[in-house]
């Protein structure tokens, strides 16, 4: 059994050190790619704020030129039937 508690001692002194460092480089990563999560989903919100705003503005654009269509229309019927 001596080899085998020799193994066990060097995984012991020199790879679990090396993983615990392993380990905490990882989670400082993981921290950072959170942080950049929720930086990006700030900006994602703020695109769909504008997106939302550009839509509705396009839709009172539509609907103010269909208000002109129908007015040239009637505008049309009047003089034809004047």
């Amino acid at each position: 059994m001596g080899v085998v508690e020799d193994v066990r001692q060097v995984l012991q002194d020199f790879i679990a050190p090396e993983l615990r460092e392993i380990r905490g480089i990882l989670t400082a990563i993981d921290k950072r790619l959170d942080g950049q999560d929720k930086r990006l989903d700030g900006i994602e919100e703020a695109n769909r704020i504008r997106y939302e705003s550009v839509v509705q503005r396009l839709e009172q654009i539509q609907q103010s030129f269909a208000f002109d269509k129908r007015i040239t229309d009637l505008e049309g019927k009047k003089r034809r039937s004047a």
